[in-house]
């Protein structure tokens, strides 16, 4: 009987050992793709700026953000409609 509380026992350890290494992995994944994301955010964002800049070159300030915002709800409805038919 003694034998088999040992090995129990073992066998807890060796699986609380594997949780923890399972955990970690999974909360360094998580920690990278936060920063991914708010790295992509970023990104957008000065994308879209320099499409405003670039296009006051050849329009008003009023008229570049009028078509850069228009393009911006585009992509948004667009990504919106693609994920209403995925989930659909």
């Amino acid at each position: 009987m003694s034998e088999f509380v040992i090995a129990l026992l073992e066998l807890l350890e060796a699986e609380g050992r594997a949780l923890r290494r399972a955990f970690r992995r999974a909360s360094f994944g998580a920690a990278f793709l936060c920063i991914a994301t708010l790295l992509v955010i970023s990104g957008f964002g000065f994308l879209m700026a320099s499409g405003y800049w670039a296009l006051t070159a050849f329009f008003s300030a009023s008229i570049s953000a009028l078509i850069m915002g228009s393009m911006i709800l585009f992509v948004a409805a667009a990504l919106g409609f693609a994920a209403y038919r995925a989930l659909r």
